[in-house]
């Protein structure tokens, strides 16, 4: 078995943002068809909002999606998009990270991805000002 994970672009405090999971087989032999348990762990910062994926029963309070059909050499299950919101005072890089089990391979295989987390556009814009400083904008007293 193997497993990915990836995101697209720097996530932003406050919005919503998406990882992809894609399990796959890059063995010598089909998997048997016992269950896949995929499971995915959320760094702080990061709040799950929705996991589904086509052919995949995923259970969101857990963060866990399985499956029991048999998967070809070289084929991929389709891929779970896990739906996060990231927290308006996450900063920095923060890592996901999924496992996959089972499908008759004895071996966990784990899959990371660092994310960074941009600050807020508008709220660094409105960061910069300092209190109490106002424009008087010509006049005088």
């Amino acid at each position: 078995m193997t497993i990915t994970k990836s995101h697209t672009g720097n996530f932003i405090p406050n919005r919503p943002a998406a990882y992809t999971i894609t399990v796959g087989n890059n063995g010598t032999a089909p998997t048997d068809g016992t269950t896949v348990t995929l499971h995915d762990t959320l760094p702080t910062g990061l709040t799950n909002l929705s996991i589904a994926g086509r052919g995949w029963r995923c259970a969101q309070s857990t963060l866990t999606c399985t499956r029991s059909d048999v998967l070809a050499v070289g084929s991929s299950y389709p891929p779970i998009t896990l739906r996060v919101r990231v927290a308006r005072t996450a900063t920095g890089t923060v890592t996901n990270t999924a496992t996959v089990t089972g499908g008759g391979d004895t071996t966990t295989h784990t899959a990371t991805d660092p994310t960074t987390i941009d600050p807020d556009p508008v709220w660094t814009w409105l960061g910069h000002h300092e209190p109490g400083h106002h424009e008087t904008h010509g006049k005088t007293k």
